[in-house]
């Protein structure tokens, strides 16, 4: 097995390493992300400030137009959502989802899964899989999942250096950043508001930094004398 990782991980870096658009990375995935010769339900999704999660790409789903069109809370209790709010990944199983997350929900009952693996790449960029087999029992998986994690990265960051560097300063704070902005006034801890709204700390101090880009301050203490 750890064979066939290895020449995945292969295949996968080669491919990113030649800056395919993102439809065309993750039309790849679908057929090049599981450990076995299988088509997998794969999304690529994006967290907005409003705090909804957005589908931006996705392959392998006959029920296409619904789920592109679908979006989620980052507040849900759904695979994608947990491993956005918690920066960790999120296995599933078909047999058991229902029970573990509560607002999942099966939006494409004729495409067949198994397990299900959702996998955070930065504060506000997830991919999430669905595999015909069952994945979650294979020695050395997490490990596998762990290197192609470090390869989404990689080129979603090549896809950020693509773009112009945004001046936050003057944008309005989203819902979730007044609430957080609140706190910090407070003068709680980024581990104190992590535990209050049920976000990792990562996400928080991810916040915290455009917080104070938007209003236009250097930390917490100018932030307390910012009106």
């Amino acid at each position: 097995m750890y064979h066939t990782y290895l020449r995945r991980i292969e295949e996968i870096a080669d491919f990113l390493s030649n800056a395919p658009v993102p439809d065309q990375a993750v039309d790849f995935l679908s057929a090049k992300i599981s450990p076995f010769d299988e088509i997998t339900f794969s999304f690529r999704g994006k967290l907005s400030d409003d705090g909804v999660i957005h589908c931006e790409n996705l392959h392998g789903s006959s029920k296409f137009e619904v789920a592109t069109q679908t979006t989620m809370h980052i507040s849900d209790f759904r695979p994608i959502s947990n491993a956005l709010r918690t920066q960790k990944t999120v296995w599933a199983k078909r047999e058991t989802v229902m029970q573990e997350f509560r607002d999942f929900v099966s939006l494409d009952s004729r495409t067949p899964w198994t397990s299900l693996c959702s996998i955070p790449i930065s504060m506000n960029r997830v991919y999430s899989f669905g595999f015909p087999s069952d994945v979650t029992e294979l020695e050395g998986v997490e490990s596998y999942f762990d290197a192609v994690k470090s390869l989404f990265k990689f080129y979603e960051n090549s896809l950020e250096g693509r773009t112009q560097i945004h001046n936050l300063e003057g944008e309005e704070l989203s819902q979730r950043q007044e609430v957080i902005l609140s706190m910090l006034r407070e003068g709680k801890t980024n581990k104190f508001i992590a535990l209050a709204i049920g976000y990792s700390e990562s996400l928080v101090r991810h916040e915290t930094m455009n917080i104070y880009k938007k209003l236009g301050v250097e930390g917490r203490h100018q932030l307390q004398n910012k009106a």
